[in-house]
């Protein structure tokens, strides 16, 4: 299920227009991807029975129509913290990765689909948290200068006494366009800096989580801004998307359900810790077919 969008609109919002020379060859690769956060009530069963978005008067119409469409027909598998099944309707957070895409033999519009979701339970006990901030890594200057930005999904595995014992790059996903090495590139400068920051963090483990057996991990996307783009605080603003590829985590390559986890992490909120447990899941595909 998608909507249509025109593509001369994208590239504004982008902020592409630097590339207008380039305009043939960059418009059969632009994407572009949009994260939107918001809230929904699940019944016991697992169907949504409301939901509500964050600053929706700020998303393009073409979006909320198709969350419209999509979203009521959800279903999410959600358990209690203790592991029993709902008894009532339960509040969760939700984040939506939506991208815009190409549409063979359409070249003036975007195809608009939903990517990926993550779901968290806001009141849920805390089982790891960070000691102190996440303090953001330092961006490389070169980097910086040359106007390369991206998003760095960074995996961190955890001593019992919440002191980092190994690090792993999922993936890297530039959110500006140009040619494969150049991406390449600036992926690798911009996850190093990621890893670097990240090792120099420490979590607290509560007991309960402590007392589980497996190895304990968590995510978190690191999100670098060039200083000619759009600050992430802009609300429902396109912006390019590259994907990287995925590396699978050497020590878990599978969630703890045994399903895949490259496919789980495009809509998770920069900044933010996760569990690789992922204990709330969508049952299906986002896209509702």
């Amino acid at each position: 299920m998608a909507r249509r969008i025109l593509l001369f609109t994208l590239l504004a919002l982008c902020a592409f227009a630097a590339l207008a020379g380039r305009y043939d060859t960059m418009r059969k690769q632009v994407e572009a991807s949009m994260l939107v956060t918001g809230e929904v009530v699940v019944a016991p069963d697992g169907a949504v029975q409301s939901y509500s978005l964050d600053r929706a008067d700020a998303l393009p119409t073409e979006v909320k129509q198709l969350l419209a469409e999509v979203v009521p027909g959800w279903e999410l598998d959600v358990a209690k913290a203790d592991g029993d099944p709902l008894q009532s309707p339960a509040a969760v957070r939700m984040s939506v990765q939506l991208l815009a895409r190409p549409i063979p033999g359409a070249d003036d519009q975007l195809r608009v689909m939903i990517q990926d979701t993550a779901f968290w339970d806001p009141k849920a006990p805390v089982q790891v948290e960070a000691k102190g901030k996440l303090t953001p890594p330092e961006y490389p200057p070169f980097a910086n200068r040359s106007g390369m930005s991206g998003i760095v999904y960074v995996v961190l595995r955890l001593n019992p006494d919440g002191a980092i014992a190994e690090t792993h790059v999922e993936r890297v996903d530039m959110t500006v366009l140009s040619d494969e090495k150049t991406l390449r590139k600036f992926s690798k400068i911009l996850a190093k800096a990621a890893v670097d920051a990240a090792k120099q963090w420490t979590f607290s483990i509560a007991p309960e989580r402590l007392a589980r057996p497996g190895p304990i991990d968590v995510r978190v996307p690191i999100e670098f801004i060039s200083w000619n783009q759009t600050p992430k605080a802009e609300h429902g603003r396109w912006r390019a998307y590259v994907p990287g590829p995925y590396a699978p985590i050497p020590w878990q390559s599978r969630t703890a359900d045994g399903g895949e986890v490259k496919g789980h992490i495009g809509a998770m909120v920069p900044g933010q810790l996760y569990s690789t447990d992922a204990p709330i899941k969508l049952r299906g595909s986002p896209a509702g077919t």
